[in-house]
């Protein structure tokens, strides 16, 4: 054969790869010409398993040594948990996740909070993530009580001192519904991140066509990562450690089966401004983007009863802002529980005014 035959052959080859046409028999063939003499084995293969072990490494590196971790029970529910203890005494924020998604995608947010003083606690919904057994009601008044029970069992383990809810797409929504069906002294403020009900309600439409798409399973989590890449994800970094703990690594399949839930969609949003604003407390709502506020939320950000940030960077986040924009969150974040717990100190460090008066402000 040729070089001008082989090295056609190779750039058919790699092309046919690159689209993922190669087959088994072709890849040996090519092995054997080369003197790899390893049948299978190819050295594309074998620097995806290398990157793959990376990534599984820095994922399980991270949560053992950024948490502190505990499984609370619950008849035959078992939630899992994830505890940061700040360096010094202050409030803990509380995170909630979305529907089909894990504790995991608040790493990066996590990793970028600077405030020595607070404290953050993440727990992972039935069905997802760490968390296991229970049943398959999904329904939000359920999923309220398993929060409410998650959140006591905190409590009375952990001693909080002051307590902010942040919660992301469902994970708010079922935020929203505990403070307003549960009055407790601790809990100082909410936010929700990119969840509107009007837009939320109206997406639900379309979630079944995106189910049908969703592929079953992926031949690796470096492929995993790199179709969240493609779809719903704009930071690679943070993507390295919220993708792998949604799927069961040993075959790469989901953990969460979101077409499990969908009998109870229609109770996920609904109500959802009204909760949200008629909590009497700090409020934030956090969005990835420009988007139409509901009629109720638009008379409440007029009568200014919560703060409005909206992230207008279409090119470099989406849905989930926390995991795009990390650092950009975390800072909003931090100043707003600042300024509603620490008053003083939000003056001194965030606004660089001292008080000469005296006293404390309230």
């Amino acid at each position: 054969m040729s070089d001008l035959h082989k090295a056609f052959l190779q750039r058919v080859k790699k092309r046919e790869s690159e689209l993922g046409l190669s087959s088994l028999e072709e890849e040996e063939e090519e092995e054997n010409e080369s003197g790899t003499g390893v049948a299978g084995s190819t050295p594309r293969k074998s620097t995806t398993n290398k990157i793959d072990l990376n990534i599984l490494s820095e994922y399980k590196q991270f949560k053992t040594t950024q948490f502190v971790t505990e499984e609370y029970s619950r008849g035959s529910s078992v939630f899992q948990t994830y505890f940061k203890k700040s360096k010094n005494p202050g409030p803990v924020l509380v995170c909630g996740h979305g529907a089909g998604s894990s504790s995991m995608t608040f790493a990066e947010l996590c990793r970028n909070i600077s405030d020595e003083t607070l404290s953050v606690f993440l727990y992972d919904m039935k069905g997802h993530g760490g968390s296991h057994g229970g049943d398959k009601d999904f329904s939000l008044d359920t999923l309220v009580e398993d929060f409410h029970f998650v959140l006591e069992e905190f409590v009375s383990k952990h001693h909080p001192l002051g307590i902010f809810l942040l919660g992301h797409s469902l994970g708010g929504a079922i935020f929203a519904k505990y403070v307003h069906k549960y009055t407790s002294d601790l809990v100082r403020g909410l936010i929700l991140l990119d969840i509107v009900e009007e837009t939320a309600v109206t997406s639900l439409n379309v979630m079944p066509f995106f189910l049908e798409k969703l592929p079953k399973s992926f031949p690796s989590i470096s492929e995993a990562i790199n179709w969240h890449m493609n779809s719903l994800l704009f930071n690679q970094q943070s993507a390295r450690l919220s993708v792998p703990d949604i799927f069961n690594l040993d075959a790469m399949t989901w953990k969460m089966d979101l077409k499990q839930t969908e009998p109870y969609w229609e109770t996920w949003f609904t109500g959802l401004s009204n909760n949200f604003l008629s909590f009497p407390k700090a409020k934030l709502l956090i969005l990835a983007a420009h988007e139409t506020l509901d009629k109720k939320l638009t008379i409440g950000q007029m009568q200014g009863k919560y703060e409005l940030v909206v992230f207008n960077n279409s090119q470099r986040s989406g849905h989930f802002v926390h995991e795009d924009l990390p650092k950009h969150v975390a800072l909003r974040v931090e100043e707003f529980i600042c300024k509603v717990y620490s008053p003083e100190k939000y003056m001194k460090d965030h606004l660089g005014i001292v008080p000469k008066w005296g006293g404390k402000i309230t």
